[in-house]
């Protein structure tokens, strides 16, 4: 008698509460004004849901809002800081220059230099033409020394007991002109002039002199003064400062006549290929890069030592040393994982392998040297502030790597 009593005010009191639903007046739809002002309080409540930023994320966060590193860094006019630009090898570089606009177009004048010895001076003057400046024309003359330059011999299976050292000089005057087809295709060609010379570098007490233990390397001798002609081609799809999306892809060409007696003229391709595939809301890349270098002697002509393609350091084959594969082409693989830890803070699993040749078609799958290793990547959005990679695989147990900006 009790169940299906129960069961008989149950079923009464579940209609009851279901008639008393159906009596309700249905919502009227929220008004735009209501809609806006829902969205600021959940966008409210998340800010005070969110945790408080630290004195690293509020660094950070200040030099993105104030543009403070663009201010001091790059300006469009007036006085700017530099670091870095004199090359790897060369130890800490800082300095400074000046940019102005002028009737010509604008002017930077620039110099850096080093506890190494190394420096770097510049002055180049930029005009543009056409609407959204979409044509320029560029003109550099560049004085550069780097005191602390590496040659283990040419080719793949060089030892590494025979490590030189040579400090390269050099004074470069180039005018450039370029045509902004697209916002992402460039053109660019050019000519100039190149008066290199080496010497003994400023760790020469420590390791051997080049010009001593390689007397008979191409150009250890005579280093001649070159009329240069370049050409260049620029595919940019990248998303601005650090990248997380697109690709960059661009072949260069240059000739360089030996003004002496053509003894060393030679030609000079690069291609550089670099795509950004990004996933999870872009907090997850893969970056991948392929270079490829050949130098060539025209005719009978010899390419010297120390304008040949290079392998090893913080920008190739981060397990090796610094130059330490070189010959008349390289090859060059690069893929990193880059994870996004916090918006200032990204790591980083990397694997390199490079290898150097003659020539192109000499190249041999077992003959690739390569690497691989972890890092950290400080910085904000527009760029990284700075790089510490460890590689491991080379010639010693570790390598420890800073730098101030990206692998590629």
């Amino acid at each position: 008698m009790c169940a299906p009593l129960l069961a008989v005010i149950v079923g009464l009191f579940t209609s009851h509460v279901a008639a008393a639903g159906q009596d309700q007046p249905p919502q009227a739809p929220l008004t735009r004004a209501a809609e806006l002002e829902a969205a600021r309080r959940a966008r409210a409540a998340d800010l005070e849901r969110a945790p408080t930023p630290n004195t690293v994320e509020r660094a950070f966060t200040y030099i993105e809002d104030t543009r403070i590193v663009g201010r001091v860094f790059n300006p469009t006019r007036g006085w700017f800081a530099q670091i870095g630009g004199a090359g790897e090898g060369n130890g800490f570089t800082v300095g400074g220059g000046y940019r102005h606009p002028t009737p010509l177009g604008v002017v930077s004048a620039r110099a850096v230099g080093s506890i190494r010895q190394s420096y770097l001076a510049s002055v180049d003057v930029t005009r543009t033409f056409l609407p959204g400046d979409a044509a320029f024309v560029t003109a550099t003359v560049t004085r550069r020394h780097e005191a602390a330059q590496r040659f283990y011999g040419m080719g793949p299976d060089t030892a590494y007991a025979d490590k030189s050292s040579f400090g390269l000089s050099a004074t470069q005057a180039d005018v450039v002109a370029g045509v902004r087809i697209t916002s992402w295709l460039t053109g660019t060609a050019g000519v100039g002039v190149l008066q290199p010379d080496i010497a003994r570098a400023s760790e020469a007490s420590r390791v051997p002199p080049t010009v001593d233990r390689f007397t008979g390397a191409p150009g250890v001798d005579v280093q001649p003064t070159y009329t240069t002609a370049q050409a260049g081609v620029i595919v940019d799809t990248r998303d601005a400062g650090n990248a997380r999306h697109g690709g960059l892809y661009q072949v260069h060409v240059r000739r360089l006549a030996d003004r002496d007696q053509g003894a060393y003229s030679f030609s000079d391709t690069r291609v550089d290929l670099q795509q950004f595939i990004p996933f999870w809301n872009r907090s997850r890349v893969i970056a991948l890069r392929v270079l490829a270098q050949h130098t060539d002697g025209i005719g009978q002509a010899q390419v010297p030592f120390y304008l040949m393609p290079s392998l090893g350091g913080a920008r190739s084959l981060r397990g090796y040393e610094r130059q330490r594969f070189r010959d008349r082409s390289a090859l060059l693989f690069s893929a990193e994982y880059r994870y996004e830890m916090n918006p200032f803070l990204m790591g980083a699993i990397f694997y390199d392998a490079g290898q150097v040749a003659p020539d192109w078609s000499d190249f041999r799958f077992r003959q690739f040297r390569d690497d691989f290793g972890i890092g950290l990547r400080f910085g904000y959005s527009n760029a990284v502030a700075l790089r510490a990679d460890v590689a491991f695989g080379g010639e010693r147990a570790a390598r420890l790597i800073l730098g101030f900006s990206s692998s590629f």
